[in-house]
């Protein structure tokens, strides 16, 4: 007995020893805390200090309580959120934050170390062309529209009760109509309420990846209610006398990270599904503070081709949801240019969003030869919007149409209906705003900003006489139309035009002999690739039950309509009608046995 006890004694004070020469390192649960705590337990290991990781520990509750009890040591925290936590008022000024936190949480035996140079503060965003449509730049800008509104906020923003939404809201003196509250664990899906149009404006991190991703707008907080969030570590005073290299490692990140820098690091985190830890390697030997390892296998954007006018808030914002969730752990990007089909048959990007409009070439005759795409589904709808300009009133009058660029979704709607209309001469142009013409026609979804533009100098245009002919059967790509009343400023009444088609499209398959990616007969010419089966439906999925494809346009094969089984024939082979004749005349031979007379 007196030889197990000495032992446990040993064992007990071994694992004493074990737990104060490692530095225990927590984190809130999201991407850029555990990227800042990945650099500090680094820089840590690299200084000789053995590290326990405590990642994902939990909110900022649970990291403050989890530090003051001593199961952690130190983790990022925030200025700003410091001061919230200890019920002190909002400090916009960071020296003067980091100043007052430092003398609160000094009784506490934690120390504020040296900022890492960047604030992540609250924000509001919004994608830019809503903003642009109800001319919102400043959070002040949206007091007047607030009502008719809808906000997206998480459950930890809605409850603060010093920096949240109720505060920030009796601040600015504005309710908004609707109000989206997600779980503080599935924050980014703010992202998809704001991308498909279900919320207008939503609660962001200043440092959020999306931001810059989806190239959203962020408001300026013109009364600077939100206070400054500067990151910097938070340290028991008691880890750093047993660790005296602590406070020389983290010193090494003071000044380094800029509010820029943690957003492409928390976009290879959030969109790229890298590794916090191989995020946090990789910069921190860009900084030249570890040895560069392996570097970072990240993937290759998906990338969305589209023409300039047609890329408007909602419709992209529902073709970029589907394409994320089709190419799990992707990042997905926007791409402007003048002919996204040109782009994706050469092989510049897997899928385009485009009209109905561009998947045909028109020939000098006016005849039309189909492009080689197909459609995944229906995005939206877009509409030709015939803005007259000077003296214009009329088709009639139009002798010089301007339009998009060569190529551009715009371009050749404006070359279909010039087929089908006699007299009218296209000019196209990159600044459409600019162009010298009778009339401009845009081809995009209702409420586009480009034609709010025109509508400043010019008016829209009612199409007349295009069914008059044979145009609805040579032209199919476009469809009879109307635009509503009240889709622009100053727009009184509706006005009949064309319609096409917003589809997510990519290369189509060629029927040949070879192999290809679905399967014998299905390759594709050149360097192409082509999209899976499964990958074809997956995006059919996301886009979800809506209009169907016009049958104008070609769809992916994977799209058919599954025939039902034909009935099995009746006598699927000689033998087994040979056995089925067997078995009948047995039968009847048995019969006949039965129902004989008897032999005397």
């Amino acid at each position: 007995m007196r030889h197990l006890l000495a032992l446990f004694c040993l064992l007990f004070i071994a694992a004493c020893d074990d737990a104060s020469d490692t530095l225990k390192i927590g984190g809130k649960d999201f991407s850029e805390s555990t990227v800042l705590s990945e650099m500090m337990a680094l820089l840590a290991e690299d200084a000789g200090i053995a590290v326990t990781r405590r990642t994902n520990l939990g909110d900022t509750s649970v990291n403050l309580e989890a530090l003051r009890r001593g199961e952690i040591d130190v983790y990022a925290e925030y200025n700003g959120t410091g001061l919230v936590m200890l019920g002190q008022p909002a400090i916009s000024d960071g020296d003067a934050a980091m100043e007052r936190v430092r003398a609160l949480y000094q009784p506490l035996n934690l120390v504020w170390g040296n900022r890492f140079g960047f604030a992540n503060n609250y924000g509001l965003a919004m994608r830019p062309g809503r903003a642009e449509e109800l001319g919102v730049t400043t959070i002040s800008d949206l007091v007047d529209q607030a009502a008719g509104l809808a906000m997206g906020v998480d459950e930890n923003f809605q409850t603060r009760p010093l920096d949240g939404l109720g505060p920030m809201t009796a601040r600015y003196g504005m309710t908004f109509g609707t109000l989206r509250v997600v779980p503080s664990e599935e924050r980014p899906t703010l992202y998809d309420l704001l991308l498909d149009g279900s919320a207008d404006v939503i609660e962001v991190f200043t440092t959020d990846g999306q931001i810059a991703d989806l190239g959203l707008v962020l408001l300026e907080d013109d009364l600077s209610f939100f206070p400054v969030y500067e990151a910097a570590p938070l340290v028991r005073s008691d880890a750093l006398v047993r660790f005296p290299g602590l406070q020389a490692a983290l010193n090494q990140l003071a000044g380094k990270l800029d509010a820029e820098t943690m957003q492409a690091l928390n976009s290879r985190v959030d969109q790229d599904a890298l590794s916090p830890r191989e995020v946090a390697r990789a910069a921190l030997a860009e900084l030249g503070l570890v040895e560069a390892g392996g570097g970072l296998d990240v993937s290759e954007p998906v990338e969305i081709a589209h023409s300039p006018l047609i890329g408007t808030d909602a419709e992209t914002g529902v073709a970029l949801r589907a394409v994320r969730a089709a190419f799990p752990g992707r990042r997905v990007l926007l791409s402007a240019t003048g002919d996204p089909l040109a782009r994706v048959a050469a092989g510049g990007a897997p899928l385009a969003l485009v009209a109905a409009a561009e998947a045909v070439d028109i020939g000098a005759d006016g005849s039309l030869a189909a492009r080689p795409i197909e459609a995944y589904g229906v995005v939206g709808q877009t509409y030709a919007h015939i803005v007259g300009l000077g003296e214009t009133r009329g088709i009639a009058d139009i002798a010089r149409l301007g339009t998009g660029p060569v190529g551009s979704a715009s371009h050749r709607a404006a070359g279909l209906l010039a087929a089908g209309l006699d007299g009218i001469t296209l000019i196209p142009s990159s600044d459409i705003a600019a162009v010298e013409a009778d009339a401009v026609l845009v081809l995009a979804p209702l409420g586009a900003p480009a034609v709010q533009t025109l509508l400043a100098n010019g008016r829209l245009i009612a199409l007349e006489g295009w069914d008059a002919g044979n145009n609805l059967v040579r032209f199919p790509q476009l469809r009879l139309a109307r635009i509503p009343a009240g889709s622009y400023a100053g727009q009184t009444g509706a006005v009949e035009t064309l319609s096409s088609q917003l589809l997510l499209a990519g290369p189509v398959v060629v029927d040949t002999d070879a192999v290809g990616p679905q399967g014998p007969g299905a390759s594709i010419p050149t360097e192409v690739a082509a999209l899976s089966d499964q990958t074809v439906l997956a995006l059919s999925r996301a886009l979800g039950v809506g209009t169907g494809l016009d049958p104008a346009v070609r769809a992916a094969p994977a799209l058919s309509p599954t025939l039902p089984s034909p009935p099995a024939a009746l006598n699927p082979s000689s033998s087994v009608s040979l056995m089925t004749a067997l078995v009948l005349a047995m039968l009847g031979w048995l019969i006949w046995l039965y129902a004989r007379p008897e032999r005397r």
